[in-house]
């Protein structure tokens, strides 16, 4: 007789190959069975043939009409993993609630019921779909990989033991919440990737593409659900009539994919019928749309072609500079078919008359820089002309002067945008002029004490790097002595336009940058202190990639300022006023 162990051998400890997080975890105790060999008592009898069943480890799937149901033989509770579409193993905890998994148990097995189609199904051919799990056979001790195929058409399956029916689907519709500045939606749970929003002309836009400077914010909850929030006053991919705007997003649930249209009241600002009011030979088409369509855009309407058009001087919703240069600019006057932006020979006029030039320039292109200083985002484009060049046998000249002008666009959140010029004296030919009640202007001090400065034609100033330089910007032409000039920022960029150094922002240097020197002046002996502003600064170069690759390379500084009234309500001055 064979003999058999007295004491039970110890339970075999197994971890999943693929579970990290469930180590370490020990199974259900897994014994060995040991079976004493028998002898027949009786001589074998013939019997009928039985069918064949599968065997207990054999895993099985049957194809419904709008499921598959895959049987897992022996599969541990927390082991049971599926494969998305990234090729990555997700345990089905873990599974959004939306893919509508129902796992149960049944004599030892795990019934997985799954949606055809599903969430992780994979088009395996033109005619078959597959689904890949894997798991951990406690009866092996080994962990087991299936891939599990179904065909358009379903089959009759065999009968399978009795399971819980699935829960029912109830459709959640998105939420929505208007705020002042803010429009923001619930979605239920679907993927992030699926949600689109239409533009104005029908186009639909991925989410993930939409720029950066639409300021939508989105997250997902623990839920599974995604907040949307979108700012009403960039007007982007909206539609305004009156004072609603409305938004249409296409966005996909487990069932289908949606299209809805939100809406929220906001505060509208129309264009008002000046800025609208100028002659037709200077309008740019704003598009073929509608009325309701046209002021939605914030461009005018007329019942003369173009019907819609854009205002002239504005910063417009759908992210382009629009704006005329008068040849009357300079002296001698300004050979407008010249004028390109951003030194870029492609970026012409849009339209020349005869007394100016049309732009319309995207807010992404024509060398247009895009900077933010505080929650102040800003935009600049440098318009400039080309110089026409005669050679002869002996030599080259030129007879046009170079011409450069900055046009500017800021916006703070909460606000519309808004357009401002801001004018480069240039290097060589003669002042550019402007015409306006008040001017700003900022210059560079000989010394500390303020008592002579640069000329305005003075040619690129040349200092040794650490070395003070003494500046200051003032209002000219003030009718008013208690008109308070704000220095909101000042900026240092160099001529490439590739980078931006924050010199002042609020009326204060820049707080991250280590130099002891930067400072400003308060009270400068003047006769009205608040309409001069000066500050001192050490001087610096650029240094592209982190090396220095052109010592002579110009910089130049910008200040963004605001004329302030007391009347009006508090002026803050920062540190101008310590």
């Amino acid at each position: 007789m064979p003999s058999f162990p007295q004491t039970v051998p110890e339970p075999h400890k197994h971890c999943f190959p693929y579970g990290d997080q469930l180590c370490p975890y020990y199974p259900s105790p897994y014994y060995p069975y040991y079976h004493p060999p028998q002898s027949p008592m009786y001589p074998p009898v013939q019997q009928p043939p039985v069918p064949t069943h599968a065997p207990p480890q054999e895993i099985q799937h049957y194809c419904l009409g709008d499921r598959i149901v895959v049987r897992l033989p022996f599969a541990h509770p927390g082991s049971i993993q599926v494969k998305d579409q990234t090729n990555v193993w997700r345990f089905l905890s873990d599974v959004p609630t939306f893919c509508l998994y129902n796992l149960h148990w049944s004599d030892g097995a795990g019934i997985i019921h799954s949606p055809l189609p599903g969430c992780h199904m994979r088009l395996k051919s033109d005619t078959s779909t597959s689904l890949s799990l894997r798991y951990w056979d406690t009866l092996l001790a080994d962990s087991r990989t299936v891939d599990v195929q179904c065909p358009e058409q379903s089959i009759t399956p065999p009968p399978l033991p009795p399971s819980p029916p699935a829960p029912p689907f109830i459709y959640e519709h998105p939420k929505e919440s208007c705020s002042v500045h803010h429009m923001t939606i619930e979605f239920p749970a679907g993927p992030i990737s699926e949600i689109s929003v239409k533009d104005l002309y029908g186009n639909k836009v991925k989410l993930q593409d939409v720029s950066q400077d639409c300021g939508y914010s989105v997250n997902m909850g623990k839920d599974g659900k995604i907040r949307l929030s979108i700012p009403l006053h960039l007007h982007c991919h909206m539609t305004v009539q009156g004072s609603v705007y409305t938004l249409t997003i296409v966005y996909t649930v487990f069932h289908g994919t949606r299209e809805t249209k939100f809406s929220c009241p906001g505060a509208v600002d129309p264009i008002s019928a000046q800025e609208c009011n100028f002659p037709s030979d200077k309008r740019l088409p704003c598009g073929p749309v509608s009325q309701p369509q046209c002021i939605s855009m914030g461009c005018c309407f007329s019942n003369h072609p173009p019907a819609c058009y854009y205002p002239m001087d504005e910063c417009t919703a759908d992210r382009h500079f629009v704006f005329s240069v008068p040849a009357s600019l300079t002296e001698p006057p300004l050979t407008l078919p010249l004028l390109i932006a951003g030194g870029d020979s492609s970026c012409k006029p849009e339209r020349v008359t005869s007394d100016s030039a049309l732009f319309k320039v995207p807010m992404d292109g024509c060398g247009a820089r895009r900077m933010q200083v505080g929650k102040t985002v800003i935009y600049i484009l440098e318009v400039n002309n080309i110089v026409n060049s005669i050679s002869l046998n002996y030599g080259t000249i030129t007879r046009d002067s170079p011409v450069r002008l900055m046009v500017e666009c800021r916006f703070l959140p909460g606000s519309a945008l808004t357009v401002s010029y801001m004018v480069k004296t240039p290097t060589l030919g003669p002042a550019i002029q402007t015409q306006g009640a008040f001017g700003v202007q900022i210059r560079i001090a000989k010394g500390s004490q303020y008592t002579s400065f640069y000329p305005e034609h003075h040619q690129p100033l040349q200092v040794l790097l650490a070395k003070p330089l003494y500046l200051e910007v003032r209002l000219l032409n003030s009718p008013d002595p208690s008109l308070v000039l704000l220095v909101h920022y000042c900026v240092a960029y160099p001529r490439s336009g590739k980078a931006v150094w924050v010199l002042l922002y609020n009326g204060c240097p820049n707080p991250l940058d280590p130099h002891p020197n930067q400072v400003v002046v308060s009270n400068p002996q003047v006769s009205v202190p608040a309409q001069t502003r000066r500050f001192k600064i050490s001087t610096f170069q650029f240094l592209p990639d982190g090396k220095f690759m052109d010592s002579n390379e110009e910089i130049y500084i910008m200040c963004g300022t605001e004329l302030c009234s007391p009347r009006d309500g508090p002026c803050v001055e920062g540190c101008f006023a310590q």
